[in-house]
């Protein structure tokens, strides 16, 4: 039988993100938080969010932060690996709530919470 498993990148400052676990606690018990801003973010994790394309990589980064805007990318079209390590040094550029999919321990889907019935698509 196939193992499901989910990650929650969340932000509990963010009303979006606390209702996106609160779905999220509804339909799986099977899940973990990562509470980014203090922890960070994996490198090899966000690499394959990335390259799974269920996330248009320009979505991934909130470009309303104060913090983006503070670098001047405004302008700027950024490749996948910029838009990594942007994220890596400032996890606060981290589009939230971001949940993941693993199934068998492969990631199989990743949905940004927005708006946050969005997370019962990865039950479809």
């Amino acid at each position: 039988m196939r193992q499901s498993f989910y990650q929650i990148y969340h932000n509990s400052r963010c009303s979006k993100s606390r209702k996106a676990l609160e779905l999220l606690k509804l339909r799986t018990e099977s899940y973990k938080i990562i509470r980014y801003l203090e922890i960070g973010i994996d490198e090899n994790v966000l690499s394959s969010i990335l390259n799974s394309k269920n996330i248009p990589k320009d979505d991934l980064i909130r470009k309303n932060e104060t913090t983006f805007k503070n670098l001047n990318l405004n302008k700027i079209e950024l490749n996948k690996n910029e838009i990594k390590k942007l994220i890596i040094e400032n996890p606060i550029l981290l589009q939230r709530p971001l949940i993941t999919k693993y199934t068998d321990g492969l990631l199989v889907k990743s949905v940004l919470g927005r708006p946050p019935e969005t997370v019962n698509t990865l039950f479809n």
